[in-house]
């Protein structure tokens, strides 16, 4: 599939209905604006297209982290994409970056490289972290992770065989990506623990170890300001699957203290779900019910020359239906907050969706499809409708 490319110098939009392949409930506009961030004001720059669009049958991975193509999120997902950097430029063994939106704010310490060295069974300790100028702000330097040590059961079925493939009872799966989940008792060479970690719950010698694969979830959140994958608790839960070990009932979890999980999470296990929980990607605190234009927002420690980031949220822009020849009003819900503040720029993807639609439309089935998204009152989207089955049994096999 050849990469996107916006369909106007000053934004990219999509017009389309929901449910695909079916009879569709809504029709939705996608619109996504980028901006650069100076002197603390926002100003419209190069517009990035929007990302991974979903509705390609030969999309891969389906559910790539921070998709701009979910048309049915009902929060909006704040993620901040890039590096720490080192005051001045100077090597430090840690640096803390934080993320502020409005009155919330979320903070990672911000580690250099540490080995870990067994002195006896049960006794362990962190080497000293070596000094770093730039470290990724990346799921793959939060804790996390497998083991491999982990006892494994010989496989039963196809199903087991199959598991096994992507899952392993040694993952840590609130974040398998990472590093430094240690489950065996014993010493290992080249184990790395992780460079970012939640300045509350800082991962400590005694800690370390789980010693029984089943009591993950007693361990530290992982730390990161990225877009999170549906392949980790808790998303995961509401999509219906289960960690290998799925927490018992009535066992503390985080996830469910900061309503993440409802209390009786272990329901949603079996079959696809289609909450609209599973869409939202945001890292812990960062999924917000809306953000409102002039929000203060700012970024520190993650730019190599200004220690702090900072901009008001812009105001969403004006959106308007025409359908059939009547007008409508949109109402823009944003979807997606990008901050990259290395490359001081913002990109913000927002939502318009109209249920109430003169009649019955079907792609696939109508040949026209008489739809329009307005953006700002001076320009214009109209929907692409696809070929009809007639046309394509027509036109015969390519």
């Amino acid at each position: 599939m050849s990469p996107r490319k916006p369909i106007h110098d000053g934004y990219d939009a999509v017009v389309d209905f929901f449910p695909p392949a079916t009879m569709p409930e809504f029709v939705y506009g996608l619109v996504k604006f980028t901006y650069d961030i100076v002197d603390g004001r926002c100003r419209r720059g190069a517009v990035e297209p929007l990302f991974h669009d979903v509705r390609e049958p030969d999309v891969t991975p389906r559910w790539a982290p921070g998709s701009d193509f979910w048309p049915n999120k009902l929060e909006t997902d704040v993620a901040v994409r890039g590096q720490a950097y080192a005051p001045r430029g100077r090597p430090v063994t840690s640096h803390r970056v934080r993320v502020v939106v409005g009155e919330r704010a979320r903070a990672i310490q911000v580690f250099g490289d540490r080995s870990v060295a067994w002195t006896g069974r049960g006794a362990l300790r962190f080497g000293a972290p070596t000094p770093f100028v730039t470290m990724p702000i990346a799921w793959t330097h939060a804790y996390g992770g497998w083991d491999p040590r982990t006892p494994v059961e010989p496989p039963k079925t196809i199903a087991d065989h199959g598991r096994l493939q992507f899952d392993h009872p040694g993952m840590y799966p609130r974040n398998p990506f990472g590093r430094g989940y240690v489950v065996v008792d014993e010493p290992c060479e080249g184990i790395v623990l992780p460079n970012l970690e939640d300045p509350r719950q800082l991962l400590k010698p005694e800690t370390l170890v789980t010693g029984d694969p089943r009591l993950w979830y007693r361990q530290p959140l992982p730390a990161c300001f990225d877009f999170t994958s549906a392949y980790m608790f808790h998303r995961l839960c509401w999509l219906g699957a289960e960690a290998w070990y799925h927490p018992p009932p009535g066992a503390p979890l985080a996830e469910v203290e900061h309503g993440l999980l409802p209390v009786d999470y272990h329901a949603l296990s079996g079959g696809v779900n289609t909450a609209p929980q599973a869409l939202q990607e945001g890292a812990m605190g960062l999924v917000f019910p809306s953000i409102a234009a002039r929000t203060p927002i700012a970024v520190e420690g993650m730019h190599p020359e200004h220690p702090r980031i900072q901009f008001e949220l812009p105001a969403p822009p004006k959106l308007g239906w025409k359908i059939e020849g009547s007008f409508y009003v949109g109402w823009p819900q944003l979807n997606n907050v990008l901050i990259e503040p290395d490359k001081l720029r913002v990109s913000l993807t927002y939502v318009a969706r109209h249920a109430e639609l003169p009649r019955v439309f079907v792609p696939g089935i109508h040949a026209k499809i008489p739809v329009e998204l307005h953006i700002d009152g001076e320009a214009k989207v109209v929907y692409d409708c696809p070929a009809t089955l007639r046309d394509l049994r027509r036109a015969g096999p390519k």
